[in-house]
C-alpha cells in the first residue's frame, strides 16, 4: 500500500515538474517575443531596432572605439563575459569594471553609486565609445548615473532592462531594450541571449 502511494506521488510529482518546465519555457519564448526596443525614445522593431546597433557598432569598430559595459550581480557578470567575447571575437575593445581593487577603491573614495562614471572618466571616454548598461531593474543608480553622464556629454549609450517599463534606463539611453518580464531570473538570462546576439 505504501509503495503504490509512493508511486503515484511520484508520478504526480514528475507531472508537476514536467508542467514546470514546459510553462518556464513557453514564458521565457514570450519574453524574448514581447521585448520592446527603443531608439532615441521611439518604439521601433527588433529588425530595425539591430540594424542600428549593427550600424552604431560598426561605427565604433571602425573609428577603433570602445565598448563599455556596465552591470551589478548577475549583470556584472553578464558584462563581464560581453566585455571578453567582444575583445575576443568581435574585434573592439570592451571593458568592464571587473578589477576588485579598483571597484573597491572607486567605491571607497567616491562611492558605490558613481563607481561607474568614475572607473568611465579614468578611461576618458569619446564619441566613438559606446556605453551599454545591463540592469535587469534598470534602475541601478550607478547605472542611471552613467547613462546621465552620457547624455549630458554626447556619449552613445544602450541600455538593457527589465522588470518594470517605467524603468530609469528607457528614457535615458539612446539605444533601450526592455524585457517585460517580472522575475530576475527569466530578464537576465533573456539579456544574455540578446547580448549574443548583437555580438554574433
Amino acid at each position: 500500500m505504501k509503495k503504490n502511494k509512493l508511486l503515484k506521488k511520484k508520478k504526480y510529482n514528475n507531472k508537476l515538474n514536467a508542467m514546470y518546465v514546459s510553462n518556464y519555457l513557453k514564458v521565457t519564448k514570450q519574453g524574448l517575443y514581447q521585448t520592446k526596443y527603443k531608439l532615441k525614445k521611439a518604439d521601433v522593431d527588433a529588425e530595425l531596432f539591430f540594424d542600428h546597433l549593427i550600424l552604431q557598432t560598426e561605427k565604433v569598430k571602425i573609428n577603433k572605439g570602445r565598448l563599455f559595459m556596465f552591470g551589478n550581480g548577475a549583470s556584472a557578470a553578464i558584462s563581464n563575459h560581453m566585455a571578453l567575447d567582444w575583445s575576443k571575437n568581435g574585434n573592439v575593445l570592451a571593458l568592464s569594471l571587473s578589477d576588485s581593487a579598483m571597484l573597491t577603491a572607486l567605491s571607497n573614495d567616491y562611492s558605490y553609486d558613481e563607481c561607474f562614471l568614475e572607473f568611465l572618466k579614468i578611461n576618458k571616454p569619446t564619441k566613438h565609445d559606446f556605453i551599454v548598461t545591463t540592469s535587469s531593474s534598470g534602475n541601478s543608480t550607478n547605472n542611471v548615473i552613467v547613462l546621465n553622464y552620457c547624455k549630458k556629454n554626447e556619449l552613445t549609450s544602450f541600455a538593457l532592462s527589465g522588470l518594470n517599463e517605467s524603468n530609469q534606463s528607457i528614457s535615458i539611453a539612446d539605444f533601450s531594450l526592455y524585457v517585460p518580464m517580472k522575475t530576475y531570473g527569466l530578464v537576465e538570462c533573456i539579456h544574455q541571449l540578446f547580448h549574443h546576439l548583437w555580438l554574433d
